[in-house]
């Protein structure tokens, strides 16, 4: 059809006479050299678009099977999800303790280094921030909607670090939260935090202000960091509680 359409395009043309101010009776190379791009433009989108979408190419009664086989197949996945138990360990990944490698230029001062190898800790997200928080230890957090004296628990744990039966430290990777693993923590006091200065100055517009802000501090204690078994139910409040009793919605 590129071919045909070609040879059409080149073939002569009658045009008017040169004495009446016509072209001569040959396309012009100009116009047939846009002419073979159109065509073999349009017919590679064509061709893209068959090879891409082979449903706008297909019969309407096996385009509409493989519609209802579809949505059959996704009710059926839908239903299994629903009635499978639900428990409070899900997807997360199992890891030993990783050994850096032997560095001799800091042998010496190793020892004065802090290391965490010996201890016990998770990866808490709280704050918009992440924290490695070990149980009995005091933080500081920005403020948190809760009197003092409270127990709050924080599920948003990244990582677990902890001794398994055998004795050996073994590392719980989220993916990207464990689930199952929480960390308790009681609210000891709410406090302000240090001064900060805010100054604000613009140049030739004698405008120049200075003030100092104390933003809102609580101090909690973590109590203990307690990492789900399988059979556990999921624990907490759904968060559209009001949903659960409306009428069914469709999808």
């Amino acid at each position: 059809a590129i071919l045909a359409y070609a040879d059409q395009c080149s073939a002569p043309r009658a045009r008017g006479s040169m004495a009446s101010g016509g072209r001569p009776a040959l396309a012009q190379p100009r116009r047939l050299a846009r002419r073979c791009a159109f065509a073999i433009g349009s017919s590679t989108a064509l061709l893209v678009l068959a090879a891409c979408f082979p449903a706008f190419l297909a019969p309407t009664g096996l385009q509409s099977t493989r519609t209802e086989a579809g949505r059959i197949s996704s009710l059926a996945g839908s239903i299994a999800a629903d009635t499978a138990p639900k428990t409070a360990r899900g997807v997360f990944s199992v890891a030993g303790v990783a050994e850096p490698p032997e560095d001799l230029s800091s042998l010496k001062q190793r020892r004065f280094t802090p290391s965490a190898e010996h201890l016990e800790y998770a990866i808490v997200e709280y704050a918009g921030r992440q924290h490695m928080v070990v149980e009995g230890s005091m933080y500081e957090t920005l403020f948190i909607r809760a009197v003092a004296g409270a127990k709050v628990r924080l599920n948003r744990v990244l990582l677990v670090k902890r001794r398994n039966d055998a004795g050996e430290f073994e590392v719980n990777i989220g993916q990207p939260l464990v689930d199952g693993a929480y960390v308790e923590i009681t609210i000891l006091e709410h406090l302000k935090g240090r001064d900060q200065e805010v100054f604000k100055h613009k140049p030739k517009k004698h405008y120049m202000k200075r003030y100092i802000v104390q933003q809102k501090v609580t101090r909690f204690r973590i109590d203990k960091i307690v990492m789900g078994k399988p059979e556990d139910e999921v624990v907490g409040q759904a968060p559209y509680p009001l949903m659960a009793g409306g009428p069914p919605m469709e999808s």
